[in-house]
């Protein structure tokens, strides 16, 4: 409710329209629209028809807010917190821990930014409005304290609570589940010793001079709403973090299923090792649908090619070859497929391999020919170095040498593409996939299908690195433990948003991705109209396009929220 209040200064009674708001927990009257003198106000008062409008963005942090009200978000974690015995020890500039935590959130799925900075993005937001309370004394070192109040050990217990509520309140199928580790990288000093998760490693975004994060993350098929995540060292590769994140992975799926009958987990080949299946086939009842690296069973592609049939996919003929054999102890459903994306994309990055290759060749030719150069290489010397820059996958079948010998026991080569081996590499090898199961009695066009769900996840990390919404980056943290509450941050707003975007799908004909979803919510806006004559103040929303209103309703959005 609004009202007006006076404030002297230097003996003149100047006038604004206030709304009792919570500062520290106690309420306080912030000034809505200042007003100036008694004759000002009068002068603006005979105006009829004046009127002050102040506009906010209203739909994606209502819809979020109300979803993250619905799964108890601010009580689970309020729960789990250090001082959760004591109340009062967790408030901080009137907030809880769970609170400032969800404030976070919200700020990282619709426009990720520093602590620093998060009021600067608060301010046009409707979000004091909604959780009637004024929030200009959150700065970064309030967000500080509040993280300093999560147990590292308590993240998994907060996430597997906030997903049990999500999977109770949502239809979420939960037959087919999808994983796939990522990494990110940070600008963390290199001689920063205070963390241990930032390490180098092989960046995925090809920022190798930088130091990385990693995380493994599980995701449902329809709208890859996130089930689990686990940050990890940076400079471990997939198939190490695979084997040393499975047990909670597991152990996520038992809790919020009971059990692990008609569910299926789908990862990539660059998870797979044989210690990483025995982990796998130990987890009796767990089917999965996996790949294998081609290059380790060149006796199977080979035998597939010869026994390819074609079966028919989304109205696409794919070659197929399926056999039931021992890999690594056990008996594995495996089909080879072939790809002509896979394999475009596999020619193409052979070119772009030679053209590196080729200018590195020319360059050590030139340096064994130049007659000014004293250093004289031996025959072994030089095949040594040309095999290291020849070194790479499919390199050494099709990039060929021959020594040349120069007087005065110098050497020189040529070099050249082997056609014929490029073409029978084109053929026999180039976009073979081997996808692996233990669901034997699926069929060929569902284990595809299962696999190919895999995109999803990797879509996910797509949006978990898109600048606009739900990035992970930008992160100042270079702590271990403010790292991994962080990326518990960023989860949240994924979970709260991906279930929104859910709701909006099933319940209406919304096609567009979860990026344009939040755009949209975003030009949902509340207009703060404040009437000079009896000095009203009304929230309402702006005008609505016709292809939101019906999310409006899906939503819960209303100028009460």
């Amino acid at each position: 409710m609004a009202f007006l209040s006076s404030r002297k200064s230097r003996g003149i009674n100047y006038w604004s329209i206030c709304e009792s708001r919570r500062i520290k927990g106690s309420p306080r009257n912030i000034p809505i629209e200042y007003l100036g003198t008694a004759d000002t106000l009068l002068s603006k008062l005979r105006d009829e028809n004046e009127i002050v409008i102040n506009s906010y963005s209203h739909g994606d942090t209502s819809a979020l807010l109300n979803i993250a009200i619905e799964l108890n978000i601010i009580n689970i974690i309020n729960k789990h917190t250090h001082s959760n015995k004591d109340e009062t020890k967790s408030i901080r500039d009137g907030l809880s821990v769970g609170t400032s935590i969800l404030l976070a959130a919200i700020g990282r799925a619709c426009r990720p930014t520093s602590k620093m900075g998060w009021y600067n993005w608060c301010r046009n937001t409707s979000l004091e409005y909604c959780l009637k309370s004024s929030f200009s004394l959150l700065d970064s070192q309030h967000f500080w304290d509040q993280m300093n109040q999560i147990p590292v050990e308590k993240i998994a217990l907060i996430e597997e609570e906030i997903v049990k509520n999500i999977i109770a309140q949502n239809d979420i199928k939960l037959d087919l589940l999808l994983y796939d580790p990522t990494n990110f990288f940070t600008f963390i000093d290199s001689q920063n010793h205070h963390c241990d998760i930032p390490s180098r490693g092989k960046n995925k975004q090809k920022r190798l001079d930088l130091r990385q994060i990693g995380m493994a993350l599980m995701v449902t098929r329809e709208e890859q709403i996130p089930l689990f995540h686990k940050t990890y060292q940076g400079n471990k590769n997939d198939i190490t973090s695979f084997c040393e994140v499975f047990k909670k992975l597991s152990g996520r799926i038992k809790s919020i299923t009971k059990e692990l009958e008609d569910i299926t987990i789908v990862f990539d080949k660059g998870n797979n090792s044989k210690d990483n299946f025995k982990l796998i086939d130990n987890e009796k009842g767990l089917y999965y649908v996996g790949g294998l690296v081609s290059s380790y069973f060149k006796e199977l592609i080979k035998e597939a090619n010869n026994n390819l049939t074609t079966i028919r996919i989304d109205d696409k003929e794919v070659p197929v070859y399926r056999v039931k054999q021992k890999i690594w102890g056990e008996d594995r459903t495996c089909l080879v497929t072939i790809s002509q994306r896979l394999k475009e994309g596999q020619i193409q990055g052979i070119h772009q391999h030679l053209e590196k290759k080729n200018k590195l060749l020319e360059e050590f030719k030139k340096q064994l020919e130049n007659p000014k150069n004293r250093k004289k290489y031996t025959k072994e010397e030089i095949k040594i170095r040309l095999k290291k820059i020849i070194e790479g996958q499919f390199m050494g079948e099709i990039l060929k040498y021959d020594l040349i010998a120069l007087k005065e026991n110098k050497f020189t080569f040529t070099y050249y593409i082997d056609g014929d081996s490029f073409d029978k590499l084109k053929e026999e090898v180039l976009g073979r996939r081997i996808l692996v199961t233990n669901r034997h009695n699926w069929s060929d066009e569902e284990i595809i299908l299962a696999y190919r769900g895999q995109s999803k996840v990797e879509y996910a990390f797509k949006n978990l690195k898109n600048p606009y919404h739900l990035a992970v980056r930008p992160q100042y943290h270079w702590t271990d433990q403010k790292i991994e509450v962080h990326i518990l941050i960023c989860i949240i707003g994924y979970m709260l948003t991906a279930t929104a975007y859910s709701r909006a799908r099933k319940k209406s004909e919304y096609k567009k991705n979860i990026n344009n979803f939040l755009n949209d919510l975003h030009k949902i806006r509340l207009a703060c109209v404040v009437r000079k004559k009896g000095t009203k103040v009304k929230y309402q929303l702006e005008k609505i396009p016709d292809d939101l209103k019906n999310i409006l309703n899906i939503l819960k959005i209303t100028n009460d929220n």
